[in-house]
């Protein structure tokens, strides 16, 4: 099967909603159909979307926010740009545009408007891309830090979740961004699937996705 269009499959949530596992089976889903794709997973080595060598701190600090959003939106162009001259009908990224962008942004503190006009930004910098969103809306967001630490363990890179309180606080920061992010998705006008995952009915969901991808090819 080819394609007219090259098509952009975002996959996003919260951490352990289920990501990388539904970025995988998409493409071998794809291969299958014999639909050339290239899936992109938030751990490969060199990723094309992510700022390499620099640590940023805080993005109170108006400096660091702006060098942040300046270089990721170069990237992203960047990136755009590749996916339309590559031989790939469908590219597959997860995570980074929602979790490991603007997630990150609001937890290290950067401003509310210069938030949301620098997601904005990279809905525009995508939009030469025919888009498709996968959305894992985390229902009860302490609740999911609680299932996915009981699967992996309770450390996540910095961060450590071991007592009530500490699910508290991972619930209320996660909480605050995921519905700043859920109000951008709600908003974008793209073919989008919005999986409200309370009750990890993952055969149910692999279902909806794989027709949602059918309806959209």
């Amino acid at each position: 099967m080819k394609l007219n269009n090259k098509k952009l499959i975002i996959i996003d949530g919260m951490p352990g909603s289920g990501k990388t596992t539904c970025a995988t089976m998409l493409s071998d889903q794809l291969s299958a159909w014999n639909v050339s794709n290239r899936c992109i997973l938030e751990l490969e080595d060199n990723h094309p979307l992510f700022i390499q060598g620099y640590k940023f701190s805080s993005f109170e600090d108006d400096a660091q926010a702006d060098l942040f959003i300046e270089g990721l939106q170069a990237l992203f162009r960047a990136f755009v740009q590749d996916r339309l001259a590559s031989t790939q009908d469908i590219t597959i990224i997860e995570s980074v545009l929602f979790q490991d962008a603007i997630n990150c942004a609001y937890h290290m503190g950067m401003n509310h408007d210069k938030l949301l006009n620098f997601s904005l930004a990279l809905q525009e910098i995508l939009s030469p891309l025919e888009l498709l969103l996968i959305y894992f809306y985390q229902v009860n967001v302490e609740g999911q830090w609680r299932f996915i630490c009981s699967v992996r363990g309770n450390q996540w890179g910095p961060v450590a979740l071991h007592t009530d309180d500490d699910f508290k606080e991972a619930a209320e920061l996660w909480g605050g961004s995921q519905a700043f992010v859920r109000a951008i998705v709600d908003s974008w006008d793209i073919p989008k699937l919005i999986i409200e995952n309370q009750d990890y009915l993952w055969d149910e969901y692999a279902d909806r996705i794989n027709q949602f991808i059918k309806d959209n090819l």
